[in-house]
């Protein structure tokens, strides 16, 4: 019994010794200058410009959020600067978003910049990175009524946008994987400011990390059909003329979800060009169709005409990818995995490759539902 009691007396000193040791370590949020976002930009003589966003804690502050601005040679150098400003300890390990300006993008080299973020253990890789169409500045210092603080209002934005997969989001951790992965090349959220903060598409870029071009959010659910990374359904809109009759309004359009993608990928390579040739299976729910039509027993013909305007989409999407050299689809990594002997000598430039190969499109849908009303 006396190895029992020894124990019982040991055990709540060792919990003791625990929580005292523990306060040491604690600090008052009024003393921490918490970076939830990051920003970069370019001055008008291409200074790099970075911004911090953090909330404010204290009572006596009126605005509840804080954005500090320097010019630095890089990221780090400009924590000294931040320090020197800001009106606590600034803690970078709780970064939502790290923000970059398309000025920056234009270069080949900017990835660099992020090297601080994936060497320094304090810094979260599952951040967000996001492209800006315009001024960093402008979103950094955005501080509409109606909105949280621009920092969770962004990242709430984004990734409700990313379950209606009309934009792509990507963390540090997966553009790290995007740049040195040879079988696929970048893309990055874009985000602009109108009125308000808009989740505006997705930014393409080259295996460089260079700007290439913006793809739309009906662009984007498209990508996803063909990357097979759809989140929830997805919604299509299409026009057909014939239905449209005289209204003034648009009668002549048909809305529907996309409720899952079957997707098979063949592989060959012939007469020195790989040949890709996908076939997506999707099954659809009617929506919306404001003209008359049977579609009970006339379903075939309305499939038909969906099945030509998604290929015809999937063809234009494709075709804008090759002139530019950019496969975020990721068909690189099937040429890698199904032939690897001719992969072995493009595997360095599959940008080019890419742009050379042959890659047919072929969308069937069925219609499973149509709704409440026929």
């Amino acid at each position: 019994m006396k190895p029992m009691r020894t124990s019982l007396i040991l055990f709540p000193l060792f919990a003791l010794f625990i929580l005292i040791s523990s306060c040491k370590d604690q600090m008052p949020l009024e003393n921490v200058t918490l970076v939830l976002m990051v920003g970069m930009d370019l001055d008008k003589d291409n200074n790099l410009v970075i911004y911090a966003s953090s909330p404010v804690f204290n009572k006596e502050a009126k605005e509840k959020n804080e954005v500090i601005k320097v010019t630095s040679i890089n990221v780090r150098d400009s924590r000294n600067k931040l320090d020197s400003r800001a009106s606590a300890l600034i803690s970078a390990g709780k970064i939502q978003n790290v923000l970059i300006s398309k000025r920056i993008l234009a270069h080949d080299d900017w990835f660099k910049l992020l090297d601080v973020f994936f060497r320094d253990p304090k810094t979260s890789e599952t951040a967000r990175v996001i492209a800006v169409e315009g001024s960093v500045e402008e979103i950094m210092n955005f501080a509409p009524a109606d909105k949280r603080r621009m920092s969770l209002h962004i990242a709430k934005l984004l990734d409700t946008a990313h379950m209606r997969n009309l934009v792509q989001v990507t963390t540090l951790f997966e553009l790290h994987r995007q740049m040195y992965e040879k079988g696929i090349t970048p893309y990055l959220t874009n985000l602009r400011k109108d009125t308000e903060v808009v989740a505006a598409g997705t930014m393409l870029l080259s295996k460089k990390g260079k700007y290439a071009y913006t793809i739309n959010n009906n662009e984007n659910q498209l990508l996803q059909m063909l990357q097979k990374e759809k989140s929830g359904a997805l919604s299509f809109t299409i026009k057909l003329p014939e239905e449209q009759g005289d209204s003034i309004f648009e009668t002549g359009t048909l809305s529907f979800y996309a409720l899952r993608v079957k997707r098979d990928i063949k592989v060959t390579f012939e007469q020195n060009k790989f040949v890709f040739d996908i076939q997506l299976s999707i099954p659809i729910q009617l929506t919306e169709k404001p003209f008359t039509y049977d579609v009970r027993h006339e379903a075939t013909r309305l499939e038909a005409e969906i099945n030509k305007q998604l290929d015809e989409q999937m063809k234009a999407l494709v075709t804008n990818m090759q002139k530019h050299e950019v496969d975020p689809i990721g068909l690189g990594l099937y040429a890698r995995g199904y032939q690897f002997k001719a992969w072995e000598h493009v595997q360095d430039e599959w940008g080019h490759a890419f742009s050379e190969a042959e890659v047919n499109v072929h969308v069937e849908t069925k219609i499973k539902n149509m709704g409440e009303t026929i």
